[in-house]
């Protein structure tokens, strides 16, 4: 089999690392790592501070792909806990010194590629033990801890914990301040922010628990060529109480941690554990798949190079279906609007030119556009918005998530004073690159929304045609009173004919007619 040699750069608040890689079958031919950056206060100052060390260790990258012949490549950075302004200073230093531009991963991005990798680790694993076991993967990082659930193989949902720079220097401060065993403050402090989880999560004797990133375990447990390794309880016990034990120096040289990495390991063992006690889980896995695991799974998506079908998309509708059930969304009208936005869409591909990504950004803004209604039904597609900015879906960018955020806040149909609408103050301080996106999806899930304003899923389906290229006729095919669906769709198809300059009108027509 030919091979399809690419290279990936990744670089995280500890170091910068090249990996090149055989897409078609994931293969690992080569691992190029910096060393260890110097951590800092924050994430942009530990960038900053070791600008010549990421410059010369891409100068060397540079060199190793022009040895395997290598000009398909990508570069990526862990933008976590980094504000926009640095992080486009960074990029820039970068690009001028080397050439390379590299492409920040946000937080939402992060947790989509380590849910990726733990769903590729249940697929290498394959054991019998795991057939039919609920299984949580716990992915440690430098800014946050997060848990996933998984059954039958599929993602099911996530949750994260805040563990970043800022949370351990808090830690190092309050241990050292105790006289007790910084062992139990640890605890205590971990606890504290476990406690939500622990009111969602019961104890499942029946479940399985995958550690991901642990570099202590996998280097103590790991075998050279495993991906993944079954620990028993008591082999983590021994693990935990003999770490805890360890000076800082042992501990580095006892399990070839980096310094940034030593930092962390207490309070990620501490954290581990806190987790084993509150999920009681039958089996312990280990796996070293991490977030490269994930980037390369959706690179060789992206080049139609995986064998079996790519769960990215479901995963990312997932997680969006899961926050409409949180809201208390009404899933049938959520679905109706959504087939009925979609259906529109493909119709108007020469009218609106919009993208792939865009339906699909198009499909989750009707999926959780109603979510603020759980807060107050007053201003409540802006309530929407505001969720999402707080709780942003996995798997997309920031300005992706902004794109969904603000096609929900410009759903309402209101015309008060301070109601948001296309062309107000708010719209024109959004990113020039998105403006005509928002208002043109808006639009769409506008009429879409209309289609089902009684929420009683009456219109059965539609019809779409453009008549002389400026009138668009979307024929409704129920047998019922659309009274109510016609009402609204009268207030809602402004913005439509305002953006695409096209007249729209609805009709009814008896669902026994052909």
């Amino acid at each position: 089999m030919r091979r399809k040699l690419f290279g990936l750069i990744y670089m995280s608040s500890y170091k910068i690392q090249l990996d090149i890689v055989n897409l078609k079958d994931l293969t690992i031919l080569e691992k190029l790592n910096s060393p260890s950056f110097i951590q800092a206060k924050s994430k942009s100052e530990v960038f900053e501070k070791d600008m010549d060390k990421i410059c010369t260790a891409i100068d060397g990258f540079k060199d190793k792909l022009k040895e395997y012949k290598i000009t398909d490549y990508k570069f990526y950075g862990n933008g976590q806990l980094i504000d926009e302004i640095s992080a486009s200073y960074i990029a820039d230093q970068i690009q001028v010194r080397t050439g390379l531009k590299i492409e920040w991963l946000s937080s939402s991005q992060i947790v989509f590629a380590k849910v990726l990798s733990g769903i590729n680790s249940l697929n290498q694993i394959q054991h019998e033990r795991l057939q039919g076991l609920p299984t949580y993967l716990l992915s440690l990082g430098s800014a946050m801890i997060n848990l996933s659930l998984f059954e039958n193989g599929k993602f099911i949902s996530t949750w994260n914990l805040p563990l970043g720079p800022r949370e351990i220097q808090e830690i190092d401060q309050i241990t050292n301040e105790t006289p007790g065993n910084p062992i139990d403050v640890i605890s205590d402090y971990l606890n504290a922010r476990i406690d939500h989880l622990a009111r969602q999560i019961k104890p499942n004797p029946n479940s399985a628990f995958i550690i991901q990133h642990a570099d202590s375990l996998n280097n103590r447990f790991l075998h050279q060529h495993d991906s993944a390794t079954r620990i028993t309880h008591k082999d983590f016990d021994d693990f935990y109480y003999d770490s805890i034990e360890m000076p800082l120096d042992y501990l580095m040289d006892m399990y070839q941690l980096e310094p940034a990495v030593a930092e962390h390991t207490l309070p990620n063992l501490v954290a581990v554990r806190s987790f084993v006690n509150l999920l009681s889980p039958k089996e312990i896995y280990i796996t070293d798949m991490s977030v490269i695991t994930g980037l390369l799974l959706s690179e060789a998506n992206s080049q139609k190079l995986l064998k079996g079908p790519f769960i990215g998309n479901d995963i990312i509708m997932t997680f969006a279906k899961n926050m409409a059930d949180r809201y208390l969304v009404d899933p049938d009208h959520a679905g109706q609007i959504r087939d009925f936005a979609l259906h529109i869409f493909d119709r108007l591909r020469n009218v609106h030119l919009l993208t792939e990504t865009d339906r699909r950004l198009l499909s989750l803004a009707a999926t959780v556009d109603d979510i603020g209604s759980f807060v107050n039904q007053v201003s409540r597609y802006e309530q929407s918005a505001e969720i999402i900015t707080a709780n942003k879906i996995i798997g997309l960018s920031n300005q992706e998530n902004t794109i969904v955020s603000e096609i929900c806040r410009y759903q309402t149909s209101d015309e008060g004073p301070s109601s948001p609408d296309i062309g107000g103050q708010h719209y024109r301080q959004l990113d020039s690159q998105i403006q005509l996106r928002v208002a043109k999806m808006s639009a769409i899930l506008r009429l879409a929304t209309a289609l089902d304003a009684s929420h009683k899923q009456k219109i059965k389906k539609i019809i779409i045609s453009i008549k002389n290229d400026n009138e668009l006729i979307i024929r409704a095919k129920t047998n019922a009173d659309i009274t109510l669906e016609r009402w609204s769709f009268n207030r809602r198809s402004q913005l439509f004919e305002e953006v695409f300059g096209i007249k729209v009108s609805l009709k009814q027509e008896g669902m026994n007619r052909q």
